[in-house]
This record gives structure tokens, sequence and C-alpha cells, in this order.
């Protein structure tokens, strides 16, 4: 998509020119290189997502394997995982770190589109914010766990959003 491309250059280019200007406060140049460095990984990475078909997305048994596959992932990091900030929430190689929470924040937004569009008709029944529920349960509570505050409340927002936003009874939600 060349128009998104067009609209985020400036947006770039503002904050490569920042943190050029404030690196020499604080002294360390080598935030602006690493910054330029994962720029171009984020372009080449667009690039090669851009070419993918993700219609394969919609099919109910590739959004369960993904969720729960996620799932582990994020029980894994009770084993596995390296400490920062007080939270066992990342995994830590060599030079590279990540936040598996992070792919489940998408998953989940998934999982629940797939799941409220798939009850449109019938969507107004208080089942469905429990069963909703359920699906944003058990990465809250794995998350919570860690213990990563923040990122259960993220994960219990994007659950609450969904609710408002997929046509379930107001009268029952504020019930629930």
């Amino acid at each position: 998509d060349w128009l998104l491309v067009f609209f985020i250059l400036p947006i770039i280019a503002a904050g490569l020119v920042a943190m050029k200007n404030f690196t020499p406060l604080l002294n360390s140049g080598s935030y602006f290189n690493k910054q330029i460095i994962w720029v171009l990984i984020g372009f080449i990475v667009f690039f090669i997502l851009s070419s993918i078909d993700f219609r394969f997305l919609k099919r109910t048994d590739v959004l369960v394997f993904i969720y729960i596959s996620t799932s582990l992932i994020l029980l894994s990091l009770f084993i596995f995982g390296h400490v920062a900030s007080g939270a066992k929430s990342w995994f830590k190689f060599n030079f590279f770190s990540f936040q598996p929470v992070d792919m489940m924040k998408l998953v989940l937004v998934l999982v629940l589109a797939k799941y409220f569009s798939r009850r449109h008709v019938e969507i107004k029944n208080i089942k469905h914010i429990f069963i909703s529920g359920f699906y944003a349960f058990v990465p809250f509570v794995l998350v919570l766990f860690q213990p990563d505050f923040g990122s259960a409340m993220i994960i219990f927002l994007i659950w609450l959003g969904m609710v408002l936003v997929s046509g379930i009874s107001k009268t029952h939600f504020f019930l629930v």
C-alpha cells in the first residue's frame, strides 16, 4: 500500500530528526543508529507481510491453533521467561528480546472478531458475554500472574471494547 508508505515516511522522518537532536543531550548517538536499523527492518517486514494473503485467518481451526499456541507461549514464560522490572514477561535471547503478550493482544482481537461475527444474529444473548470473556480470561490470568498488571488491563480493555462494539445488549452488559 504505497499510500500508507507515503503517509508514514514524514512520521518516521520527524521521529528520527527529534531523536538526532536530543541524543547529544543524552550523550549517546547509538539510539539514532539503532532506530535507523529498526526502521529498515520494519519496512522489510512490511513489504514481506503485504504480499501474504491473510484470508486464511478466517478459518476457525487456524485461529484456535494460534490462540492455543500463543497461550502456551505465555505459559512457558513462567519457566523460561526473563525478569524485567519485576515481571517475568520477556523472552531474552543474545541481542534480541520480545514480550509474547503483544502477540496475544493481536490474536485476541482476531479470535473475538471471529466469535462475534459468527453470532451476529443471536448476539443479544447474555451467554456471549461470558463465552467471549472466557477467551480473554485465559490470557488475562496468565499475564496477571507474571505479574504484568498493565498488559493484563490492556487485554481486559480489548475484550471490553470488542464486547461494546459487537452489539451485545447494553442491559445484559451492565448486569454482568
